[in-house]
């Protein structure tokens, strides 16, 4: 087939799809990563641009015209690069000069994503494959850009604009009020909203996510309930840590286990995976901690499963169960930038209070369970434990267990001890984090 003949029918193919509403064919004919992008590489690196954008523009009306042109542009860029927009043959840069071709790959594909932006709010739900496909293909051309500019000492924000024409396509799609509900765009919201959430986690702004919370709120969204599981797991994953963050720890635990559970049935229904696996440990690692909080430890077979989360959380167990205060610190000073870098070390170093209530606990059962403590005791215990402290320092640790309701008592600074109540001094952190 000749070059202008390969371009015609691939043409004729995007009129044909558009004009039957087949969504599905539509996106991988406009996907960066299909094979019509190898097919059509000879032709266009062969022919001139003004010939085949004419050909676009004949053979469809304008406002396709221009998502296809810009597409066909987008390939053109990828190819001259030296990274082939084909899956299927991809090809490493060869200089700087080429890898600058990704920067402009990704403008254009944001000129893509915008031209259909606009054909998407006079379309419904069957158009719904295209926009996940252009949208996808700009976050991860974007991300490739950025990567480019910031080894290059240069200004990175292509990820940035990205976000920014999503956030049409997110309020193109919430706001769709017009169309019958069960062909309506509202049900690509949350696929949109996962995606945004991505960039912004990534650009680490997340505080731009309530409003795009609040949003949903007021949409008028069928239930999350009613949406594909994959957009379920996502949504669920992304509020959750959002939680997390904001200490909400009974909240992010909710969301986490939901999107672990329908991870692990996922796991079970296609099988192990390494995207789901790898997604798994995402959600573990912040729900974890989060439980460490509640006063729920993993059990050992979750970190003798995974080696990662054992190497991370594992001492922590160790020492929260035990009441080893210097097993805690070492392993939070080792382990600090690892921490820091899953955005977890704040958390994790909340929860030495509990190993702190597990020694205190031992230091009033070897006072026989006695309901008046003198607070040298508890010094005394700190130290063995190599953690060491003043007075004040355990009259603080003191006060701060009875107002989270780790102990009840009081503490009398005059006599220097601590009164327990005489049932139940120390009870359960569940039971806490429940009531």
């Amino acid at each position: 087939m000749g070059n202008q003949e390969a371009v015609q029918a691939y043409l004729n193919q995007i009129a044909s799809a558009a004009e039957v509403e087949d969504g599905t064919t539509l996106a991988a004919l406009l996907k960066i990563g299909d094979d019509h992008a190898r097919q059509l590489n000879g032709a266009l690196q062969a022919a001139h641009g003004s010939v085949v954008e004419n050909a676009v523009r004949r053979r469809l009306n304008e406002q396709w015209a221009e998502v296809v042109w810009g597409h066909l542009r987008v390939l053109r860029a990828l190819e001259g690069s030296g990274r082939s927009a084909s899956a299927s043959s991809p090809k490493r840069s060869t200089s700087v000069e080429d890898e600058a071709g990704i920067v402009r790959a990704a403008e254009l594909q944001n000129t893509v994503a915008q031209a259909f932006h606009q054909v998407f709010t006079n379309q419904t739900r069957w158009c719904l494959p295209v926009l996940y496909a252009v949208d996808g293909d700009l976050r991860a051309l974007s991300i490739e850009a950025d990567t480019y500019l910031q080894r290059t000492g240069q200004k990175a924000g292509r990820l940035e604009d990205a976000a920014r024409s999503m956030n049409k396509a997110f309020s193109y799609c919430v706001t769709d009020r017009f169309s019958p509900a069960d062909k309506s765009r509202k049900w690509g919201t949350y696929h949109i909203v996962n995606l945004l959430f991505r960039i912004y986690f990534r650009l680490q702004q997340t505080n731009l996510c309530p409003t795009i919370l609040r949003s949903i709120s007021a949409g008028d969204l069928p239930g999350l309930e009613r949406f594909p599981i994959a957009d379920q797991l996502s949504f669920k994953y992304h509020v959750g840590v959002l939680a997390f963050y904001n200490e909400n720890y009974k909240k992010a635990d909710e969301d986490l286990s939901f999107a672990l559970w329908h991870c692990h049935a996922q796991l079970k229904k296609k099988g192990a995976s390494s995207r789901l696996v790898k997604n798994r440990l995402l959600i573990l690692n912040y729900l974890v901690p989060a439980r460490f909080i509640l006063g729920i430890l993993p059990h050992p077979t979750l970190l003798t499963k995974y080696p990662a989360l054992n190497y991370l959380y594992g001492n922590f167990v160790t020492a929260i169960k035990r009441g080893d205060i210097k097993l805690f610190d070492q392993s939070l000073y080792d382990l600090q930038r690892d921490l820091i870098d899953r955005g977890t070390y704040l958390t994790v170093e909340r929860a030495r209070a509990l190993a702190v209530r597990k020694l205190f606990k031992k230091v009033w059962i070897l006072n026989g369970s006695s309901s008046r403590i003198q607070m040298t005791q508890f010094q005394k215990a700190l130290h063995l434990a190599g953690a060491e402290a003043t007075l004040d320092d355990v009259g603080c640790m003191l006060a701060n267990m009875i107002d989270k309701g780790y102990l009840k008592g009081y503490v009398s600074y005059e006599k220097q001890m601590v009164v327990t109540a005489k049932e139940d001094p120390f009870p359960s952190i569940q039971r806490l984090a429940i009531s």
